[in-house]
């Protein structure tokens, strides 16, 4: 898993850094839309912005609190609404490299973990309190044969389910809060893909909506998708430079109105679409001042419009209040 990360990691950087330094040359305006990312606060501790690089996250909706998982350290700190750490645990690593987490009911957490043990990796999908102590360990249950490598490193919790994605095999697991299998996603096979072109692509971007929607991007193909439960499988998306159009595609969220809002790594742009994939608006942009960003990657969206979004470039995590002309 260490390796598979890495390895995606430097292909993602080294696109975006060749051709970053040429684009920094022009100036892109924000544009007035139905919707605007209002940039508010960057997520900080008492000595200020916390420096992050490419970190994972994910909110409590109910307290619309903010977890980041910083991988390099294995950590997991918390943020209040006002984007300051109230809390944190992990670092000691007596859960192991935690790379992935979700918000479950009643202040409870689930987190990928992984832990080397005799020189071998074991990977864990843990349940803790909110203290981040481990209360169980889940195994899934009933995968399917053709699912027997089956190795999650993205998480996410939707009314009692959890949601667990392989993206480098591009499949996708639902299962109940004890790990019984409920219905899987082979997203390569949904798509028509043929193993080479699952070899060279992956995916990027996950998480799901409030409806049990599986939402993904995949860089390579420039295209946004959406997969129903009963597996239906839409995308959109077209590639270039002009606003709306995808250049390397990063993480994608759903908002409350079902407007799908994307990050675009090599743009260094949020783009927002509304639930027919209209494009309505885009901003952030690459740049060092206040509410722009650099590489943006991972998203979350708590119950208040705020927006999270990770970067590189030692840039933390950015927040925007999102407001919508009706």
């Amino acid at each position: 898993m260490e390796k598979r990360m890495k390895k995606k990691f430097r292909k993602i950087k080294a696109t975006i850094f060749i051709v970053i330094p040429f684009l920094m040359l022009f100036s892109i305006p924000e544009m007035s839309q139905a919707v605007k990312g209002t940039f508010l606060y960057s997520l900080s501790d008492f000595t200020g912005t916390i420096s992050y690089n490419w970190v994972r996250l994910f909110v409590d909706e109910e307290k619309n609190e903010v977890f980041v998982i910083d991988t390099s350290k294995g950590s997991v700190r918390i943020f209040n609404e006002n984007g300051m750490e109230i809390y944190q645990f992990g670092e000691d690593r007596d859960l192991g490299m935690i790379y992935d987490g979700a918000a479950g009911k009643d202040g409870s957490l689930f987190l990928l973990s992984l832990k080397f043990e005799n020189n071998l990796q074991k990977h864990s999908i843990l349940r803790c309190n909110f203290r981040g102590e481990p209360v169980a360990r889940i195994d899934l249950k009933n995968l399917p044969r053709e699912f027997s490598n089956f190795l999650p490193d993205r998480l996410a919790y939707r009314k009692g389910r959890l949601y667990l994605a392989d993206l480098n095999e591009m499949k996708v697991v639902v299962a109940d809060e004890e790990g019984s299998v409920e219905r899987v996603y082979d997203i390569a096979s949904l798509l028509g893909l043929s193993k080479k072109q699952r070899d060279d692509s992956g995916i990027t971007g996950f998480s799901v909506d409030g409806k049990g929607n599986v939402l993904f991007t995949i860089p390579v193909f420039a295209q946004a998708y959406r997969v129903s439960p009963d597996g239906k499988i839409v995308s959109f998306g077209q590639p270039g430079g002009a606003p709306g159009r995808f250049n390397v595609v990063g993480g994608i969220v759903s908002d409350s109105r079902g407007n799908f809002i994307i990050a675009d790594r090599l743009k260094c742009a949020v783009m927002v679409f509304d639930r027919d994939f209209n494009f309505l608006a885009e901003f952030g942009y690459r740049g060092y001042r206040p509410g722009n960003l650099i590489a943006p990657d991972d998203l979350a969206l708590d119950s208040q419009g705020r927006l999270y979004v990770t970067q590189g470039g030692g840039r933390g995590v950015t927040v925007y209040r999102l407001t919508y002309v009706d």
